[in-house]
Parts: C-alpha cells; structure tokens; sequence
C-alpha cells in the first residue's frame, strides 16, 4: 500500500510550517493562509489549520533501515527523542524495524521507522532527503474489528498485524493504517489517549486509488 497524501489538522499553522520547513527543510508544495502541502518522499503532507480543536495524531516515515543510526544523531539535534525502555531506538523486532519517536509542534507522535523488508539504500549524511514516503497513519476508532472490515472490503487491504481486538496494523512495510481502540489505546510511546481528529488519507493498492476520510470519530472509504 502507498500512502500518497496525508491530510492533518492542526490548531497553530505557523508553528508547523517552521517546524518542518526551517528544522527540517522539507519542500514546500503549495501553501496559504489556512493550508501548507509538504513534499515527504514519495508521499505529501497537509496541514490544514483548525483553532477550534487542539488536534494530535500520529504518523510514520519510512526511511532506509541502514540510516536509522545516522537519522538518530540528525534528529537529535533538532528535536527531543522520546526513550522507550530500548533507549533513543525503539527494537520492533517482530516488524523486522527500528524506530525513534518524538513530537512536533501540534503534539503529533512523529516516528522514522527503518524497515529490513523495505530496499532502499542511504546516503553518507542523513537529512529529510532520505524519508522515503509516510508509512504510517494511526486510527483511533469506536470498534477495530469493524473498522478493519469496512476498509478491506471496500479496498481490498489485509491484515499485517492483527494480535487483539484493540490494535490491528494493515496493510505492508510500505505503508500500513494502525487502527486502535479510541477508548483503550494511547499513542506509543507516549501517554497520550489516542483521540479520532479529522484526517484524510489518498492511498493506493496496486492500480486503484482510494480516499479515507474521518469525521466525527467516523470512517469513510471511497475510490478516487
């Protein structure tokens, strides 16, 4: 599955345009005073600015699994890593991945996730260059199981890690939906409830595209 572009609130535009444009220099694809397009990889990121709700989620970037150590010492001076009990890297052995986590401006749980199965190689210096595509997109939602029907039957995406009726990752190592239970799941690593905002996420499976959208804690699938 690609995940071809992610569609975020947030409460304060300004904040994450500096935060991704100036700390990590991503490129502007389009931008006004309500909305900033960002180019991640093969994949965009919009933030679309909502004052009235202090909106937070949490999303993946694949990056090569050999870089994972050179994005540490990148990220670590622009950033605060959040530890888990493996340290600044996160062991996600049965994924067959590494991962770091921290926030951004808007609180959103940011993870680069280096993946054995995904083949790409790294550069000698690590930057935002390296990011391959967003690999990751966390739904908070009423019933899991439910959830996952509804957009494997419209979709056809399988499941990739399904080990309780509270988390089911689908999806492949190049880009997974991590759906969770709203009312028992937090945001890994951090103590944040794991809340449905609005999203809206274009993603394709082999030839088809598809278009996800969650409103009012609800999910809608549709063809593009």
């Amino acid at each position: 599955m690609k995940i071809k572009h992610l569609t975020l609130d947030c409460a304060n535009l300004q904040e994450q345009k500096y935060f991704y444009t100036k700390k990590f220099s991503f490129e502007v694809l389009d931008e006004s005073d309500e909305f900033i397009t960002l180019q991640m990889g093969g994949s965009k990121l919009t933030f679309i600015e909502n004052r009235l709700k202090k909106s937070y989620y949490h999303f993946a970037l694949n990056i090569p699994f050999d870089a994972v150590n050179k994005a540490l010492h990148w990220l670590d001076k622009k950033v605060d890593i959040i530890e888990t009990k493996d340290g600044k890297i996160q062991d996600v052995s049965n994924w067959k991945a590494l991962a770091i986590y921290f926030l951004d401006p808007a609180g959103n749980v940011v993870e680069f996730i280096g993946r054995e199965r995904v083949k790409a190689k790294s550069r000698s210096v690590f930057n935002e260059k390296d990011i391959i595509s967003i690999s990751e997109v966390g739904l908070p939602v009423f019933q899991v199981n439910e959830a996952f029907k509804v957009i494997s039957q419209e979709s056809g995406i399988e499941k990739f890690d399904c080990n309780s009726s509270t988390f089911c990752a689908c999806g492949d190592d190049e880009g997974l939906f991590i759906i969770v239970d709203e009312a028992e799941k937090t945001w890994f690593p951090t103590d944040e409830a794991a809340k449905p905002f609005p999203l809206k996420v274009l993603f394709s499976i082999g030839k088809k595209e598809h278009t996800l959208r969650m409103e009012s804690g609800m999910l809608g699938l549709e063809e593009s």
